[in-house]
């Protein structure tokens, strides 16, 4: 372990290291905060947030087959900030922080005030890189999950109070279940752990039966909340309730081999430094601390976290987040290595490069672009609907009037691996929206490969006969503004002149 002058010292106690964790993550995140459509998972979610205030349900009146606890929590956001993106911003923004918090505590059992504070302030520099940016699922339940597991590690001296924090442990990762499934992996190390302590403890096989159950119950409480809200609704309710949650994610379609392989690039773009210093920080813990309790503990959350993004055949840059808590927490103990202070600024700065923390200038493009989009579409609607076939679905939530299907989402029925997931054919419910001759129709240009072959068809077949194009934008990264085309029906006024 590295010595600690008197400055790092001041620096890594807690009232000063938790106010440098609060500067940054303000300053990995503000870039963004003004931008409507920086990620179009958290367009959707505040979306469905704010249906769900107008007493539309998640699965029954929008679909999706994420856990009802996420739009629950997106309600909230829209309920204290109407809305705004900002006020999303603001409580993620919040979440972050306290998960970067309780990742110092946990981190303190292993190393050095200092140390502790650079694994936090790792976790909040890493966030941005894959997605986490902003209202990400996991920047909520990545907290709950932390919570619990910290609770784990002060259940190893204190043996009295196994019990009382199994249950408050148990009852966090319920509720980060309800927020998303994968969870359960996570959470089933933690009930498994508690269950080894209580082995440890001298505890009965009776006691430990009992508390085991007593765990589950708890933890399965919140899921059992949810669906006894719809079943209440009546069987058509529960049904949809199941099917979205725990049916519809097993008839979704795969990527290509190919995919798969760029999933995994990504993946170790930019974690593959922090995989590193993980390793050589739990190697180094083994061997000084000959495999401890505290020791297996780190390590088997390590591989609860792997195996939670292992058990979803899909890539998408966010399914990483869960596993960066674990990490930065062993990489906690290599700061303390000789080489340990050099390195973690090295990857801070490679972190940096990236380029996400500091793009001011494409999130003010793609702020201004989407206000194009949104008054072309104002201008082109008149007292029609909009739907938004690809493109921002912040549309919604701007000309809220009008829902022209429960599948708000647009990737949910034209992309490839959503064909004929969502509970209804999606070929035939793309063409009854169609039929209905929406006002406004918006798409966005896609890569090959990515919608089947007949929705391609239906929508050049409708687009070209009934619609007319009154706005382009140019061709680039953004998933949500850029390649965007906004078509009007042609029986109305033309809207304006293609760009």
């Amino acid at each position: 372990m590295q010595p600690v002058s008197k400055g790092g010292e001041r620096l890594a106690a807690a009232a000063p290291a938790f106010a440098i964790i609060i500067a940054v993550a303000i300053a990995t995140r503000i870039v963004s905060w003004w931008n409507p459509v920086a990620h179009v998972d958290d367009q959707f979610y505040l979306l469905a947030g704010q249906e769900l205030l107008r007493g539309h349900w998640p699965y029954l009146d929008v679909w999706d087959r994420k856990p009802l606890g996420l739009f629950v929590v997106y309600a909230l956001v829209a309920a204290i900030g109407g809305g705004s993106i900002i006020a999303l911003n603001l409580v993620a923004t919040a979440f972050a922080a306290a998960t970067a918090m309780t990742i110092r505590q946990i981190a303190l059992r292993f190393t050095s005030p200092i140390a502790a504070l650079m694994a936090a302030v790792t976790y909040l520099v890493v966030l941005p890189l894959y997605g986490g940016q902003n209202g990400q699922s996991p920047v909520f339940y990545n907290l709950l999950i932390a919570g619990a597991v910290l609770l784990l590690f002060r259940s190893i001296e204190r043996k009295a109070a196994i019990v009382p924090n199994a249950l408050v442990a148990m009852l966090l990762c319920g509720l980060a279940m309800t927020i998303k499934q994968t969870t359960f992996v996570e959470g089933a190390f933690v009930g498994l752990g508690f269950l080894w302590l209580l082995h440890h403890s001298g505890r009965s096989l009776a006691f430990i039966v009992g508390a085991a159950i007593a765990m589950v119950g708890v933890a399965l409480s919140p899921t059992l909340a949810c669906f006894v809200t719809y079943w209440l609704q009546g069987p058509a309710s529960a049904d949809a309730y199941v099917y979205a949650n725990f049916v519809s994610i097993f008839e979704r379609q795969s990527w290509s081999p190919l995919a798969r392989v760029a999933g995994v690039g990504l993946l170790f773009l930019y974690l593959f430094p922090l995989f590193i210093m993980s390793g050589i920080g739990m190697v180094s813990l083994a061997r000084v601390s000959r495999w401890t309790t505290a020791t297996a503990l780190l390590a088997g959350w390590l591989g609860a976290a792997l195996l939670g993004y292992l058990s979803v055949p899909a890539f998408f840059d966010h399914y990483a987040l869960p596993l960066i808590s674990p990490l930065c927490v062993a990489a906690a103990i290599f700061y303390d290595l000789r080489p340990g202070r050099l390195f973690f600024a090295g990857y801070m700065a490679f972190c940096l490069i990236q380029g996400s923390i500091l793009d001011w200038p494409d999130n003010r493009r793609e702020a201004a672009l989407y206000r194009d989009i949104r008054e072309t579409v104002r201008q082109a609607k008149g007292d029609g609907c909009v739907y938004v076939a690809d493109g921002p679905s912040r549309l919604y939530m701007d000309f809220p009037d009008c829902r022209p299907t429960r599948y708000l989402f647009p990737d949910h029925l034209v992309l490839i691996t959503e064909r004929d997931a969502v509970g209804v054919d999606t070929a035939d419910e793309l063409s009854l929206i169609l039929a209905a001759r929406p006002a406004v129709v918006v798409t966005r240009k896609a890569r090959k490969g990515r919608h089947p072959r007949e929705i391609i068809a239906i929508l050049r077949q409708a687009l070209g006969r009934d619609y007319r194009p009154v706005l382009r934008t140019a061709d680039g990264e953004s998933k949500s503004v850029d390649g965007v085309t906004v078509w009007q029906l042609k029986v109305g006024p033309r809207a304006g002149n293609v760009n």
